[in-house]
């Protein structure tokens, strides 16, 4: 593609160079660039893109993007731009032909209930015989290639790259997590949705966002983007949890089709008649299109939220009931959430991804129902992460749970006893047992160790992750496989 062509939509301050260069491709990291490139300097919250410019060009780029004023390049043409990390994303759009235009996209935002709603969805869309393809936290999912995710919302370059893999392959439906920081680094922009879900908020991810009114703002840009399209404004809808805090804030922003859900409040979609069990749960379902029993293979009543954000994406893209209802019959849940193990136990072991206070009271709060034995909790906090949330999430986990095992859950540069201190001074307002074991095996083992007849374990946090990140190295871990070593002697 011609840089000329390349850049139509960019809005330029100054440009050096020839815009007549035929470019191959486009990129953020120096390491990946290829011969005629084009680079895109990003400053990022590690590294600084601009100091890798020689670097860039020694491996074949021939065009830059910078937001600096740099020094001559001879024979390389240089472009200046307010925000480069948003010129990334409108970039990417130009050069992969708009392929959200392509699909029907469908993306789903909240502090929690991303993934599993990716899921549900897409088995409903598969159950309807479409092909649908998934991107989020766990895994990326396009046709037959399942491969393991490194974030929520993957940068904007390699976001536009997969949609268009799902446009060759002839996908109808992509399902896609956003998540606040993918809003508010532009990661999304230029992608134009079909439908917005909105599930929930809490007071989370101020590293980055700094206080909560910016973390709602970023939230809020999925559902404005609606109201931006090339695709006609009537087929589009927002889907807001009418139970969920702050939703108001999303109504009102809204000017397009839309639906709530809910089982407090009226809502277009509303759940009644809920039945719960420890492995199961069903419940009733009130549509615009008539109603219908719902049965889910696990447990809790924040998956009933969960499958009624899927339920009313699923009818606003002509999905029938009968068909829904097949599809969760089948669905036994997202890769590492509410996943309980049999290894002829006599007591119940779950794992979940859980890592957050509210999600961590969501699930304790349901697990609490099914035993009146001991709740055994293992979880850690992620490390260069707000950390002012850790107080309240040891609090919370002390409330539902009758003995507690801090432990490590990738504590990066910081200190996993550090992290583990400032948990535990929420715990002490509990007067709960606890222990601090940051061998995050070992808390494992102590916790199974501890575990009596009637018991239920939880072990939050990893879900199917399987690295355990610290400073100056990653190594393996994954939960499920430590619990299965446990038992089998290994």
């Amino acid at each position: 593609m011609k840089l000329s062509e390349l850049t139509t939509n960019l809005e330029i301050k100054e440009i050096i160079g020839d815009l007549n260069l035929n470019i191959k491709g486009i990129y953020h990291n120096s390491r990946e660039i290829k011969r005629d490139f084009l680079f895109i300097c990003i400053k990022g919250f590690t590294f600084d893109g601009h100091n890798f410019i020689d670097e860039a060009i020694n491996r074949g780029a021939v065009a830059l993007v910078v937001e600096k004023e740099i020094l001559f390049r001879p024979g390389i043409t240089i472009i200046r731009v307010d925000n480069s990390r948003k010129a990334l994303a409108i970039l990417a759009n130009q050069f992969y032909d708009f392929p959200s235009r392509k699909l029907k996209l469908i993306g789903v935002t909240g502090t929690n209930g991303k993934t599993t709603i990716t899921y549900m969805l897409r088995a409903i869309f598969q159950e309807a015989g479409f092909k649908t393809g998934l991107l989020g936290t766990a895994q990326n999912i396009i046709g037959d290639n399942i491969n393991s995710s490194k974030m929520t919302t993957m940068e904007s370059v390699d976001l536009q790259k997969a949609l268009k893999e799902m446009v060759e392959q002839k996908n109808n439906f992509a399902v896609m997590e956003v998540s606040s920081h993918a809003l508010q680094l532009s990661r999304v922009e230029g992608c134009d949705f079909d439908a917005a879900i909105f599930t929930n908020i809490s007071k989370e991810h101020f590293e980055i966002h700094k206080n909560f009114s910016n973390y709602l703002k970023a939230k809020k840009k999925l559902f404005l983007s609606l109201n931006r399209s090339k695709k006609e404004a009537s087929k589009k809808f927002a889907i807001i949890n009418i139970d969920a805090e702050h939703s108001k804030d999303f109504i009102d922003c809204n000017k397009v089709n839309l639906i709530t859900y809910g089982i407090e409040k009226e809502a277009k979609v509303r759940a009644k008649k809920i039945k719960m069990k420890l492995k199961s749960l069903s419940f009733m379902v009130e549509t615009p299109i008539g109603d219908t029993e719902i049965l889910l293979n696990f447990g809790g009543k924040y998956n009933v939220y969960n499958a009624l954000a899927a339920i009313a994406a699923a009818i606003t893209q002509g999905i029938p009931l009968n068909l829904i209802s097949r599809a969760f019959n089948k669905f036994y849940g997202a890769p590492g959430r509410y996943k309980l193990l049999e290894y002829g136990q006599n007591y119940t072991i779950v794992i979940d991804f859980a890592h957050n206070y509210h999600g961590l009271g969501s699930i304790l709060q349901n697990l609490r129902n099914f035993t009146p034995h001991k709740l055994i909790t293992v979880f850690g906090h992620g490390g260069e992460k707000y950390n002012k949330v850790r107080a309240t999430m040891g609090e919370v986990i002390g409330t539902y749970s009758d003995y507690l095992v801090i432990t490590a859950d990738n504590p990066k540069s910081e200190d996993p006893v550090k992290i583990a201190r400032e948990i535990e001074a929420g715990v002490k307002k509990t007067d709960k047992d606890y222990i601090i074991i940051t061998d995050r095996v070992e808390a494992i083992k102590h916790a199974l160790e501890k575990a009596e007849e009637g018991d239920i374990v939880l072990i939050a946090g990893k879900g199917p992750e399987n690295e355990q990140v610290y400073h100056n190295k990653v190594i393996h871990h994954n939960d499920e496989e430590v619990v299965k070593n446990i038992f089998t002697g290994r």
